[in-house]
């Protein structure tokens, strides 16, 4: 089972949507392929089920990141992941009083991360930003 409110990229490509890794070279993006029927042209199989191809940006219409974020207390939040009925909050606060009233580990300066209830989760949201092409290349 995957984690919902683990980081992620999707790429779209042509009006398909792929999972996405970004890669060393800022100018390639990992396209990977899950699916029984047979990859795409240019896809090199790396399990029997995953296929993966090592695509340039201009062959790509735009590569998203999606990330979760919420409230805890008045307070913003990362989400990092699912712990059943609770999840995995990263502080975005940058309050190290703040963050240790709220019974948060600090785990060192401007670092602190506890596991919420998500009954008392305020806010829940997914964020999904184009992160390729950049906001001013799009203008």
């Amino acid at each position: 089972m995957t984690d919902q409110y683990k980081q992620r990229y999707y790429a779209l490509v042509g009006g398909r949507q792929f999972h996405t890794a970004l890669t060393v070279d800022p100018d390639f993006v990992d396209l990977y392929w899950y699916d029984d029927n047979p990859p795409l042209p240019g896809f090199e199989k790396v399990t029997p089920v995953i296929a993966i191809r090592h695509t340039p940006l201009t062959e790509v219409d735009s590569v998203h990141q999606v990330e979760w974020f919420a409230e805890y207390r008045g307070e913003p939040f990362k989400v990092t992941a699912d712990r059943g009925d609770s999840l995995l909050l990263y502080y975005l606060g940058g309050n190290e009083p703040k963050a240790r009233e709220l019974g948060l580990d600090v785990e060192e300066r401007l670092i602190a991360t506890g596991v919420i209830p998500k009954s008392e989760i305020e806010n829940l949201r997914e964020v999904d930003t184009v992160i390729w092409p950049e906001a001013d290349s799009r203008s």
